[in-house]
């Protein structure tokens, strides 16, 4: 059987790896002595698989994933023995039974959406975020430096935000909400921007970012972009 399952990283793991994530369910599955089914082969291993890996660092309220079991347990007995059996910082709150058709999460991922908070090195006005959004939105081209396998090169971010809005400034502290695509092929980093809104803002610091969610297409079950 299948479990399409969703859990939470805060703040107290949000410099864990996501290999280290990766290895703290595998632990933790095996602690709550879950029926995983291996993977065949000289190395087996357990079938688990996520939508996406979460940048070290952030925190998320839903990272999903896709577990493989040799028998049958019900969503709520998943939840409840995984739970009891990982660390402070990360907790399932959701789970669901998919049948072997079901298509893979990664397949299925187009969105993610995020809080990004900055802390800047003078202070940010309310319009001062507003206008920077706006100018962020308004424009065809958001050319920022992007890490890429062949170097540093400019990129235009824009076509990978979806949308974004200004939600608080005070003092030294500015608050945005932005959604950019993100699949198998890539899609907007909030690193990204985050370094896009810097310079808008005429000013530098460093940011944090939050993940609401994660956004899919092809099944109701499962978060949606719209």
């Amino acid at each position: 059987m299948k479990i399409i399952a969703a859990f939470e990283k805060t703040k107290e793991l949000s410099y864990t790896s996501h290999l280290d994530v990766q290895r703290t369910l595998q632990r933790a599955f095996r602690r709550a002595n879950l029926p995983l089914a291996f993977s065949k082969g000289f190395n087996p291993h357990p079938k688990l698989s996520f939508a996406t890996a979460l940048a070290t660092g952030f925190t998320s309220a839903g990272e999903w994933v896709e577990v493989e079991l040799d028998r049958d347990i019900t969503p709520e007995d998943f939840t409840e023995r995984v739970n009891a059996a990982l660390p402070n910082g990360m907790r399932f709150h959701s789970a669901f039974i998919a049948d072997e058709s079901f298509p893979t999460l990664s397949r299925m991922l187009v969105a993610a959406k995020y809080i990004i908070t900055l802390y800047t090195d003078t202070p940010i006005a309310m319009d001062e975020l507003l206008s920077a959004i706006r100018a962020i939105t308004d424009s065809k081209e958001v050319i920022v430096e992007k890490k890429t396998k062949s170097g540093i090169r400019p990129a235009n971010i824009r076509p990978d935000i979806l949308e974004a809005e200004a939600i608080s400034a005070s003092d030294r502290t500015a608050v945005a909400a932005v959604v950019g695509t993100l699949n198998a092929a890539g899609g907007l980093r909030a690193e990204t921007f985050a370094r896009a809104l810097f310079e808008r803002l005429g000013t530098s610091g460093r940011f944090t970012a939050h993940r609401i969610a994660l956004c899919f297409e092809g099944s109701d079950r499962l978060p949606r972009l719209r």
